[in-house]
């Protein structure tokens, strides 16, 4: 069965390879395409395959192959049929319709029958796919997971990153035993479709190791001593909590810029070209944020360590408060870190008392064991090796959430390391507030291998790792 059949590109190839057209099945949403497929002579049934699921629907075939299409929430037709796709997939994944043609197809599956898919690779380690992921493990021995060529629709102009994924149905309390002994193949990116039946790299792993990462991560080239990492140490939630921020609703109304910032000087121009003075942006004095009028207000993300002024203010009078959503229990204004939510590296930066925060691009994290200081935990998180393991591992998009924070692994460390990584980031810090393009390159590498050489010293990490992160995760690269 291919599910979403559009121009035939598999029942084509099917036939060539000697399946008889009897034995093939296919769906799509666009009846247009029926007489084209009937062509083939096999069966064709017009019908949206995610919604036309009934009893008889499961354990149906012994093979399914498909595309299926990449549409997110924000589709057309993830809107028009969001509460019914919400009613069927909604406890395990309704956000892209190709993750939901992933479980379609599972449930359609007979007891050992199996399906190869190729899709967009986001959901091995996205967040948002845990659940996912956790159903494949429930219900599927994971045969082979092979990551396709970057380029493989570039001439179809789609830019979406591909991996190709074989599955047997294996589902059942009865058979955990079987899932979770079962050896995957497991292929690094390949450079040309020439590579699939010889790839030049095959990594084997027991499934069960796909247990060891948050969110059921299903890596691909993560060494051994990392995933030993994951499953010994401690998690950072214990030192480190993560608070989602505040909206005020109207940002334009409420936050001021403050005087000789770049957002200042952004706003003066902008004011020149507004004649209405009820409109103007807002510009306040540095001096303004000593009385009670005004709250330093972080919003923003990007890739800047260590240090970054703050260049926005919140309006705090009586009024304003008013139309905030301000959470309860968050502890706004004490000393902390902000983490860059959207940023291409893992970027924390100090954070001064008094300061608010929005929910959106900046997270506010305040240490909650006071043996780890805050300049030790900037340079542990800004170092390549934590690079690697938020944006490398846990998310490799140019997002982070709260939970893929607190999930990270953390050993203690001895109190040399401790004094040498907190004098280095005091430098840093210092150096930028002077100058904002200060380059700390050779202080980051120093912190960069006193934080690698104190976790190999306890879980073995091989050279080849240093390499590694020194050439894609450390911020010489960027």
């Amino acid at each position: 069965m291919d599910p979403c059949v559009g121009p035939g590109i598999f029942v084509n190839k099917l036939i060539e390879f000697g399946i008889d057209s009897y034995q093939i099945f296919t769906y799509d949403i666009n009846a247009s395409i029926k007489g084209e497929i009937e062509k083939f002579g096999v069966s064709f049934k017009a019908q949206d395959t995610l919604i036309a699921l009934y009893p008889d629907s499961y354990n149906e075939f012994d093979f399914i192959v498909g595309n299926p299409p990449y549409l997110n929430k924000a589709s057309a037709y993830v809107r028009k049929n969001k509460v019914k796709l919400r009613k069927i997939y909604g406890k395990i994944n309704a956000h892209e319709t190709y993750a939901m043609f992933i479980v379609n197809s599972i449930w359609r599956l007979k007891e050992g029958g199996k399906l190869g898919f190729i899709t967009s690779d986001s959901f091995l380690t996205l967040s948002t796919h845990k659940n996912l992921r956790r159903f494949i493990l429930n219900n599927c021995v994971i045969n082979e997971i092979l990551l396709a060529p970057k380029n493989l629709f570039s001439s179809q102009n789609v830019s979406t990153s591909a991996a190709i994924i074989i599955l047997t149905k294996c589902s059942g309390q009865k058979n955990k035993k079987i899932r979770e002994k079962n050896i995957m193949r497991i292929i690094p990116r390949v450079n040309s479709e020439e590579d699939y039946r010889d790839p030049k790299i095959v990594n084997e792993t027991e499934q069960k190791k796909y247990n060891s990462l948050p969110f059921n991560i299903f890596f691909i080239g993560v060494e051994e001593e990392i995933i030993e990492l994951f499953e010994n140490a401690p998690k950072l939630d214990n030192y480190l909590k993560g608070y989602i921020g505040m909206h005020t609703h109207n940002n334009r109304k409420y936050i001021a810029a403050i005087e000789e910032t770049e957002l200042a000087e952004v706003f003066k121009r902008r004011n020149k070209r507004i004649s209405d003075p009820n409109r103007k942006y807002k510009i306040i004095l540095k001096k303004d944020l000593e009385s009670i009028r005004w709250k330093p207000y972080l919003k923003r993300g990007g890739a800047e360590q260590y240090y970054r002024p703050i260049i926005e203010a919140l309006d705090w009078d009586e009024e304003s408060k008013k139309n905030y959503d301000i959470p309860v229990n968050v502890p706004f204004e004490q000393e902390g870190i902000i983490i860059s939510g959207v940023s291409s590296r893992l970027a924390a930066r100090y954070m001064p008392k008094g300061c608010y925060w929005d929910s959106n691009k900046a997270i506010g994290f305040i240490i909650r064991d006071k043996t780890i200081t805050t300049p030790y935990m900037l340079g542990l998180l800004n170092s390549s090796l934590y690079n690697y393991l938020a944006k490398g591992i846990i998310n490799n998009t140019n997002s982070i959430q709260i939970t893929g924070i607190q999930a990270l692994p953390i050993i203690s460390t001895d109190n040399e390391t401790k004094i040498i990584v907190e004098k280095l980031v005091n430098e840093i810090i210092r150096n930028k507030e002077y100058n904002p393009n200060y380059d700390y390159t050779d202080h980051q590498k120093k912190i960069d291998d006193l934080i690698f050489d104190l976790y190999s010293n306890r879980f073995n990490f091989p050279l080849s790792l240093k390499k590694k992160l020194d050439k894609e995760f450390s911020i010489y690269r960027y």
